[in-house]
């Protein structure tokens, strides 16, 4: 295809050039110069168009292509309007040279537009083979093509316009010119035939069809003109013409094609950037908003409260935290569904809001647990504290409205810790620590109240702290040998005779002291510390029991140990315990297991079932603390029960000026069911008296002895076999 830019000047052995009579300007003229305006309006387009199309290399390729055809058309023009052949020679430098320039463009093209891309390498070899052809053209006196140049005798057109013509003798320069020209005109067709077979039709065949064009004018000029000296012009110039304009509307629908693709990709962009943003904005709502309520969540209220309490330090003016729990709820929430609590925290999220004042932020921080911030408005504490009493109490008495849900009415109450800041605390976490603490207050002095924190409940949840940290170390690090021991409380007949002891826990705390069981008995409770604590506990009993029997003490032969609720409704409490007695090598029977009233409310059924088992394996079942709970006659005919202890609160209430059916009746009852009595809590004679006379089967209390340590129990058992009391 090169070879097409410099056929316009070649003469193939003796060939001729075509030059214009200077006096004539007529239709061969006319074409050259349209061809020349539409080759550099194209050349032009293209580079603005490959500029603009960040450097692209198929368009700025072409772009000089483009450019190197109007330099070569416009040579062709010059020549055929030469005077002489200084003139021609001047037009056949233009025009060899543009040929030479358009080699690499050329294969950049070709190599682009069929998608193999740009060799670099390949590129700037050539690039150094064009400068040292251009080279040898500016310097040879003939140009490149030709070794003699001379004027040769002119064409006349059939419409009467004479061009210029020169003749000359080629060079072996030129030779290798023109056979480096079929060569990039073959592997070019090889190109299109390639991009054609992989499926890319239409512009495969537009470049087939330009190069075959190009071909033909070609074969025209190299045959008709230069073997058989046919007298007619070379049209070399023209055959670029269609290349030029197939392929710049090969290129502009190319470019109008990748235009609509790229605004489908950014109308799609801007789809999924819509679509992201929505995303981004509903993940930024979740993650600070509760999606059954709606309400800011916890995230979102501590975020808040901060920027509240940086405020309030600012201006300096006082709020307050107000911490609602609902009471009941958990009731509702297990017992009809959680559809039915969702339901009902809905509804009490409304109410809050219903309650809360208009600059106030409700937010649910979890499970039914909500808090109100109050506006920043009063100066000192005492006036921030009334008025957030005030909301509170407005607030329990709306959520302890009744709510129907179908055909159920539900009714829940709400307790409320309230702290007021800034009065010292830390932070943030420091403040609602001090809302959470005044909210267990408000459920420990009977619920749907309101309790405002003060400084002595600190106190109390430090000591409370230390209480659970002293209670972890000491299982942790075992050291409840050093820390626990058990303390026994004799059990004798009415008679005087023993019947065994009860075994009671003492803790001894490395910096508190003496901690009394009524205190840390009900921490491990809540702390699930209790199953190992009772585990210690039944295996010190079993120890103690060993030891008296190997001491030979008269101990009575059986011991009594306490059973929380919390170890009762475990699942596997009875497997374990029945493995670790028989694990010390003491028999069952030799154990009394006590349990009070309220571990049978927890779970009745399964309470049961587990005092069955504990019975069928030999333990004796004793009922602790009996008459001050919730007593129901019925379930004692259902239970196990080898021993009722009437609790001391009858026992205290015989005294000489006034008896106690009720001590009685629980006696007289017991008997009934085939149960022992112990009376507890005997300290004075006119008592035991009182309980002979009722028939009551064993007593316990100081007034036989206090609880006292192994030695002292040991003694003390001695002391009584020798001096029983009368």
């Amino acid at each position: 295809m090169i070879d097409d830019y410099a056929s316009a000047a070649r003469t193939w052995g003796e060939g001729m050039l075509i030059g214009a009579d200077p006096s004539a300007f007529g239709y061969f003229i006319a074409a050259l110069i349209a061809t020349t305006g539409i080759a550099f309006a194209s050349g032009v387009q293209f580079v603005v168009i490959g500029l603009w199309r960040r450097r692209e290399a198929v368009y700025l390729s072409y772009a000089a292509l483009c450019l190197c055809i109007a330099v070569l058309a416009l040579g062709n023009m010059r020549l055929a309007r030469a005077d002489g052949l200084a003139a021609a020679t001047a037009a056949l430098h233009w025009m060899i040279a543009a040929a030479i320039a358009s080699l690499a463009p050329m294969v950049v093209f070709i190599r682009a537009y069929t998608g193999a891309g740009t060799r670099w390498r390949l590129l700037l070899a050539m690039s150094l083979l064009m400068v040292v052809l251009l080279c040898v053209n500016g310097s040879a006196p003939a140009t490149l093509f030709f070794s003699r140049l001379e004027p040769g005798q002119a064409i006349v057109l059939p419409w009467g316009e004479r061009l210029y013509r020169v003749s000359g003798a080629a060079s072996a320069w030129g030779l290798a010119f023109h056979v480096a020209s079929y060569a990039v005109f073959l592997w070019a067709l090889g190109r299109a035939w390639a991009q054609y077979r992989g499926g890319d039709t239409l512009r495969a065949v537009l470049l087939g069809g330009c190069l075959i064009v190009q071909f033909v004018v070609l074969l025209w000029g190299d045959i008709m003109v230069d073997l058989l000296g046919y007298q007619a012009p070379y049209l070399d110039a023209f055959a670029f013409l269609p290349f030029v304009l197939l392929m710049s509307l090969s290129l502009a629908a190319q470019m109008r094609r990748r235009t609509a693709q790229l605004e489908h990709t950014r109308r799609q962009l801007e789809v999924e950037e819509h679509t992201r943003h929505a995303a981004e904005q509903n993940l930024r709502h979740l993650a600070y908003h509760d999606s059954l309520t709606g309400l800011p969540n916890r995230a979102c209220a501590l975020k808040r409260l901060a920027e509240s309490r940086a405020d309030a330090l600012a201006r300096g003016v006082c709020g307050a935290l107000l911490l609602i729990d609902l009471d009941n709820f958990k009731t509702i929430n297990d017992g009809l569904g959680h559809h039915v609590g969702d339901r009902l925290l809905q509804a009490m999220a409304e109410r809050l809001l219903a309650a809360a004042p208009p600059e106030a932020t409700l937010a649910r921080l979890g499970g039914d647990e909500f808090v109100l911030m109050l506006g920043l408005r009063e100066r000192t504490p005492s006036e921030v504290q009334a008025r957030a009493e005030r909301v509170a109490q407005d607030v329990i008495a709306l959520v302890s409205e009744p709510v129907m849900e179908g055909r159920h009415v539900l009714g829940v109450g709400a307790s409320v810790g309230v702290a007021v800041y800034p009065v010292g605390e830390v932070g943030v976490a420091d403040l609602l620590r001090r809302a959470d603490i005044a909210l267990y207050r408000a459920k420990a002095a009977g619920r749907n109240t309101v309790r405002v924190f003060l400084p002595p409940m600190q106190q109390e949840a430090d000591q409370r702290l230390r209480l659970e940290r002293g209670l972890r170390e000491a299982l942790e690090q075992d050291r409840m040998g050093t820390q626990f021991a058990l303390h026994f409380q004799p059990q004798i007949t009415t008679a005087g005779e023993l019947l065994g002891a009860e075994a009671l826990l003492r803790w001894h705390h490395p910096q508190l002291g003496e901690v009394a069981p009524e205190k840390f008995i009900p921490l491990a409770e809540e702390t699930g510390l209790i199953h190992a604590l009772g585990a210690w506990v039944v295996d010190e009993a079993c120890a103690h029991l060993r030891a008296w029997d190997r001491d030979g003490i008269p101990h009575g032969g059986s011991l009594a140990v306490n059973v929380s609720a919390w170890q009762l409704v475990h699942p596997h409490y009875a497997a374990r315990l029945v493995a670790q007695v028989h694990a010390a090598g003491v028999a069952p029977a030799r154990l009394t297991l006590e349990l009070t009233e309220s571990a049978l409310l927890q779970d009745f059924d399964g309470a049961q079932a587990t005092l069955r088992r504990l019975a069928a394996a030999g333990f004796r079942l004793a009922l602790d603390d009996f008459g001050v709970g919730y007593s129901s006659l019925n379930y004692l005919q259902h239970l196990p029960l080898d021993v009722l202890k009437i609790d001391r609160a009858f026992v205290s209430e015989l005294q000489v000026e006034a008896g106690n059916p009720l001590a009685g009746f629980i006696i007289d009852m017991a008997h009934r069911l085939g149960i022992v009595a112990v009376a507890e809590g005997v300290e004075t004679a006119f008592q035991r008296q009182a309980l002979e006379q009722m028939g009551c089967d064993a007593l316990q209390g100081y007034l036989i002895s206090r609880p006292v340590d192994d030695a002292s129990f040991r003694r003390w058992v001695v002391a009584h076999r020798h001096a029983p009391v009368s």
